[in-house]
Formats: structure tokens, sequence, C-alpha cells
């Protein structure tokens, strides 16, 4: 139960396609697969100086209870990575039914404030935007005010 065919799947790697084009778009130099103390990091991005570090996670078959997994893996993936003060961190998700719900769960919340942690939420259609760790609460009452996806692919409010 709960479990997507193939073509609804929202996989990382698409997650990723769409992260670099947008970071590319918006003037930043991008690396993917950047090795740091202790592991590696999806995408690294510099712009004027400013460092962007960003752990991106996607889809399986699993629905919600894998997307719930996921978020919370790229959550601690990122903070274990999180060794350079002066960088910025983001983590990127398919912005899905799915991963709407896992968000539910930090409405309110002022851990990614607190952490300094950036959200990403990616749309199939190209679209994502950066939400500022001080910007997560309130973007997180719009996010979760999402219903479901509507005939044009993108999604409806109550």
């Amino acid at each position: 139960m709960g479990e997507k065919n193939e073509s609804e799947i929202f996989r990382e790697d698409e997650v990723l396609a769409i992260l670099k084009k947008y970071l590319k778009e918006e003037g930043w130099k991008v690396k993917e697969q950047i090795k740091i103390d202790k592991g590696r990091i999806d995408i690294g991005a510099i712009k004027e100086g400013e460092i962007l570090l960003i752990e991106a996670k996607g889809e399986d078959k699993g629905g919600y209870n894998s997307a719930e997994m996921n978020f919370q893996m790229g959550l601690g993936l990122l903070m274990s990575r999180m060794k350079d003060k002066d960088a910025k961190y983001g983590l990127a998700f398919p912005l899905t039914g799915d991963f709407i719900k896992v968000l539910q769960k930090y409405s309110g919340s002022f851990a990614f404030e607190r952490l300094g942690i950036y959200l990403i939420p990616i749309e199939r259609d190209g679209n994502c935007r950066m939400i500022s760790p001080h910007g997560v609460i309130e973007s997180l009452k719009d996010l979760t005010a999402v219903t479901g996806e509507n005939e044009e692919g993108g999604f409806g409010r109550d």
C-alpha cells in the first residue's frame, strides 16, 4: 500500500538535474559530488565568494514511509557534513504529496532556523526556490496547505 508506479516516481537524479539548472541560472558555479571531511555532498555551489552545500533526496517506490525516511536521512547526512562555519547548507527534495505530508511534521519547528538549513523544494516542471532558514516556519505553513496535484501538474490549495 502507498507504493508508486515507476512513471510517478520523482527520483533524486531528476531533483539534482533541476537543481543544477536552477543554480546555474541564478549565477552559481556548480559542482557535483563534492568530497568533504568524512564523506561527500551532492552539490557544491559558489557565487561571489558564498559557498552553498546541498544534499538532495528523491522518491522511490515506498510512498510516504520512504519519503519520510529519505527526508530524515538527508537531514542527518547534511548535519554530519556541516564542517564549514561560513558555508550555507541546504536540503533539496521533490515537492510531492508524500514529501508535503513529511513536511507537516515540521510545521512550527524552529530547527531549520537554529541549524541554518535552507529548504529547496523542487517541482517536476522545473520550478524550485531556496527557502532561507529564517523563512522556513512561514513557508512550511504555505507548503503544507497544499492538497495535491491539479490538472496542470502543479499544486492546488484549499
